[in-house]
């Protein structure tokens, strides 16, 4: 029920906000002709997202996505718009599941030659392009990172579908709102958690799942809370495939100085974590790899799921 009341509040500040901005969004957008649809590119500093008329030659919906991507990978940079994916990304292939309405597209990429702002960006016009297909319902990104000789690990997958975006056209400053995640900071004691809301910033380049964890490295702001996670920690890399998050964090993580107990830290992340509508279970990797304990003690290599046990019970 709490899943569902957090992606009901989403939605509805989605929808406001675009109540509130439709005439500014259609004189934003080029006039469509029959046949066509969006494509999205990114404006010239690389701040926002581009509109641009692409007309559809294709029947078969693997080809249209295909062709679509060639289309988004071959224009040249103009005074308004450029490229959104990365020279360090390449286009592999494309499957279309037409039971589930699932495209599945196949990229490779050198991750040390792209930033994560360019990725974001990536990701967020090709997943919004195909998605405007009235025979697709859902995307899955495959990324395998060219970097990993590890098959079982260096592929990432994250699925959109048409609520996993906040946007908002004709605002010019990135598509941002506001919305409500719900967090798991220690109690004043240390040994318990604490359920506790906090009203944070959304925009189309910044993962729900990202967002969370970085918000639990930076503290709670209200008194009667504890934070969990040292503010030197650093987000090495977090997706999300078939309701499993994967959360890679810096070493900082594993510091023993850390005077919380295993079970706190750990399941502040997870617990956070699985009240996305889109999370199940968490798998944390260290460099890319499981690891067998934290902190030498706790087992850590198999999924952890929502745990309840070790939080404050609310009074009735």
């Amino acid at each position: 029920m709490k899943k569902f009341i957090y992606l009901l509040l989403m939605l509805l500040a989605v929808f406001l906000t675009a109540c509130g901005s439709r005439e500014e969004e259609q004189a934003e957008y080029p006039q469509l002709e029959d046949g066509q649809i969006y494509a999205f590119f990114t404006n010239a500093d690389k701040t926002d997202v581009y509109p641009v008329a692409y007309t559809i030659e294709d029947k078969n919906v693997s080809d249209i996505i295909r062709n679509m991507i060639q289309f988004l990978m071959s224009k040249e940079k103009t005074a308004d718009y450029q490229s959104p994916i990365p020279e360090s990304v390449t286009y592999m292939d494309t499957t279309y599941d037409s039971v589930q309405n699932v495209a599945r597209v196949s990229f490779s990429v050198l991750y040390e030659s792209v930033s994560a702002d360019d990725l974001l960006f990536f990701k967020t016009c090709v997943a919004w392009s195909v998605l405007q297909l009235e025979d697709v319902e859902t995307i899955s990104i495959y990324l395998t990172d060219l970097g990993n000789p590890d098959m079982e690990t260096a592929t990432s997958v994250e699925t959109f579908d048409r609520d996993s975006f906040t946007f908002n056209f004709g605002d010019r400053q990135g598509y941002k709102q506001s919305g409500i995640i719900i967090l798991f900071f220690a109690d004043e004691t240390g040994t318990l958690l604490k359920e506790y809301e906090q009203t944070v910033e959304i925009s189309n380049t910044t993962s729900l799942a990202r967002l969370v964890v970085e918000s639990l490295i930076n503290g709670p702001e209200e008194e009667g809370y504890m934070a969990t996670l040292s503010d030197e920690i650093r987000i090495l890399n977090i997706s999300v495939n078939d309701g499993i998050c994967y959360v890679d964090l810096s070493e900082e993580f594993y510091d023993t100085s850390n005077p919380l107990t295993n079970d706190v830290i750990v399941y502040s992340i997870v617990n956070s974590l699985v009240e996305l509508p889109t999370v199940s279970k968490v798998q944390f990797l260290k460099n890319g790899e499981k690891i067998q304990f934290f902190r030498e003690t706790m087992p850590f290599d198999g999924l952890f799921e929502r745990n309840l046990d070790i939080v404050v019970k609310e009074e009735d």
